[in-house]
C-alpha cells in the first residue's frame, strides 16, 4: 500500500468511507484503472483524523487498508495508491477529481426510498472537473457485456458525454445505445420518430466515424426523459449522462435529469459535464 499527495499525477480516482458501497465502487473503479491503462487512487476523507487522535488514524488506516485489498484481490496488475485527507468528503474529492481521467464514487440505497439525498455522490457529480461514475446496484461486476446506454438532450451541448459513451463502449467492446425521449407526442409519430432518429444518426457521425468498432442504435422514443431511462437501463452496463448549468451555482450544475438518474439507476451512472476535457479527446466536428 502505498500513500501519496493528493495532487499527484492523473488516473482514476475513487472515494473509500468503510462502507459496502464505497467498497464496490473500489472494485468497480480497479477494473476501469486497468481497462483503460491507468493507476488507482484510492482517497479516504478523514477530518476526525486530524487531531493526534490514535483512535481515528487506526480507523482511517483500516478503511483504505481494506479498500486497498479490495482494488489489489481484484486487479493485482493495477499500480494503486492510498491517500489519507483531513478534510471534508466533498471538498477532498473534488480535489482529488481536478487533474484525474475519472472520479468514481458509490451509493448507498438500492431502492428510491433507501436513497441518501444528501449524499456525497449527488455532491460532487456535475461539479468535479472531470466524468464522476456513482457505482449504484449490485450488477456492476456481473454485467460487463452489457451496453452502454447514452441519454441524449443536444448534441452539440452534449458533446463530451457523447464521447465518453463511445469511447466507453470500445474500451470495453460493447454495443452502444443512444436514447433521446421526447415528450410531446406528435400527429404522425411512427413518420416523425423515424425522421429523428435518421437525424440523430446523421449527427452522430463524427463519433461513428472515430469509432467504427462501435455498435450504434439509435432510438427515439416518447416518454419522460428519466422514466425512459431507467427503463432502458435494465440491461445497460452503465449509464451515461450530460449535465449542463452554464454560469450556475455549483449546488446546480446536476440538471434534475441526470440526479434522477443517479439516484435510481439500477446500474452505474457517468455524469458528463458540458465543459470537460478530462479523459479522451472530443471527435471534430463537421
Amino acid at each position: 500500500m502505498n500513500e501519496q499527495n493528493i495532487t499527484a499525477g492523473a488516473g482514476v480516482v475513487v472515494g473509500a468511507d468503510g462502507t459496502e458501497a464505497a467498497l464496490r465502487a473500489v472494485a468497480w473503479a480497479a477494473t476501469e484503472a486497468r481497462v483503460r491503462g491507468l493507476a488507482l487512487r484510492i482517497v479516504h476523507a478523514a477530518p476526525y483524523a486530524a487531531s493526534t487522535n490514535d483512535a481515528g488514524c487506526r480507523r482511517a488506516t483500516a478503511i483504505l487498508g481494506r479498500a486497498y485489498t479490495v482494488a489489489h484481490q481484484l486487479e493485482p496488475r493495477v499500480v494503486a495508491h492510498t491517500q489519507r485527507v483531513d478534510e471534508q468528503p466533498v471538498r477532498t474529492l473534488l480535489n482529488a477529481a481536478s487533474n484525474a481521467d475519472l472520479l468514481v464514487v458509490g451509493m448507498r440505497g438500492e431502492g428510491p426510498g433507501e436513497v441518501v439525498i444528501g449524499s456525497v455522490a449527488l455532491a460532487v457529480s456535475g461539479a468535479a472537473c472531470c466524468p464522476v461514475t456513482v457505482v449504484r446496484g449490485q450488477r456492476h461486476a456481473a454485467d460487463l457485456t452489457g451496453p452502454v446506454l447514452l441519454g441524449l438532450e443536444d448534441v452539440g451541448i452534449d458533446a463530451p458525454a457523447v464521447t465518453a459513451a463511445f469511447a466507453d463502449a470500445q474500451r470495453h467492446r460493447t454495443s452502444l445505445i443512444v436514447l433521446h425521449a421526447q415528450q410531446v407526442y406528435l400527429r404522425d409519430w411512427d413518420t416523425d420518430r423515424d425522421a429523428a432518429a435518421d437525424a440523430l444518426v446523421k449527427q452522430l457521425a463524427p463519433w461513428r466515424s472515430q469509432y467504427p468498432q462501435v455498435p450504434v442504435e439509435a432510438r427515439v422514443v416518447h416518454g419522460e426523459p428519466v422514466d425512459e431511462l431507467l427503463r432502458a437501463a435494465v440491461t445497460a452496463r452503465l449509464v451515461v449522462v450530460g449535465t449542463h448549468g452554464r454560469g450556475a451555482p455549483v449546488r446546480l450544475l446536476l440538471g434534475s435529469t441526470s440526479r434522477a438518474v443517479v439516484r435510481y439507476s439500477p446500474c452505474p451512472v457517468m455524469v458528463v459535464r458540458w465543459d470537460s476535457v478530462a479523459g479522451d479527446a472530443h471527435p471534430s466536428r463537421p
